[in-house]
């Protein structure tokens, strides 16, 4: 059974290339997120269910979810950031990740959610990140990157929705020159 999560994350790393040229960085990511929320209404629901396949077919999809993630998160954010801050504005995907398994491990005490009745409230909690960024990323714009080079579209490249202090930014990121 734990064996499912490496394995989803290898099949997630196989795909995350493929989605991102075809769907485009955001999508990917949205339809990514689609999978954080069916993984947790399965472990959610698994107890209830008596139902440990639901727990595998739940790790299995948390584990292409994570593939896909750390794969598009650091390209998504990498292309959408200024030149001066593409950097460390990468480095947040690591930051946040390192920060997600040590708050996993606290949580997963047996004092806090790691007892027997409070686990599948521990595995469903992957909900509130997934549903955050499903709520949120519909407000960002799309990947400069990804719209000139994979789509051709300059001017949509170069009318990204961002606020009137990054367009210049913007502009140096989406020129061919660059």
């Amino acid at each position: 059974m734990v064996s499912l999560y490496p394995l989803g994350g290898l099949f997630g790393a196989l795909l995350a290339g493929p989605l991102a040229i075809r769907l485009g960085r955001k999508k990917s990511l949205l339809v990514n997120n689609t999978l954080v929320v069916a993984a947790a209404v399965l472990f959610g629901f698994s107890r209830r269910a008596g139902s440990f396949e639901m727990i595998m077919l739940g790790r299995l999809l948390i584990g292409i979810s994570a593939g896909v993630g750390m794969n598009i998160q650091p390209m998504y954010l990498g292309e959408s950031a200024p030149k001066e801050l593409r950097g460390a504005v990468a480095m947040t995907s690591a930051i946040f990740t390192a920060l997600g398994i040590m708050i996993g491990q606290v949580v997963g005490l047996r004092e806090l959610l790691g007892g027997p009745q409070a686990w599948p409230l521990l595995l469903a909690s992957c909900l509130v990140p997934g549903v955050f960024q499903l709520t949120s990323l519909p407000l960002l714009p799309e990947s400069p990157r990804y719209l000139l080079i994979d789509r051709g579209d300059a001017e949509t490249c170069l009318v990204a929705r961002t606020p009137k202090s990054l367009i210049y930014s913007w502009h140096q990121v989406c020129s061919p020159g660059s």
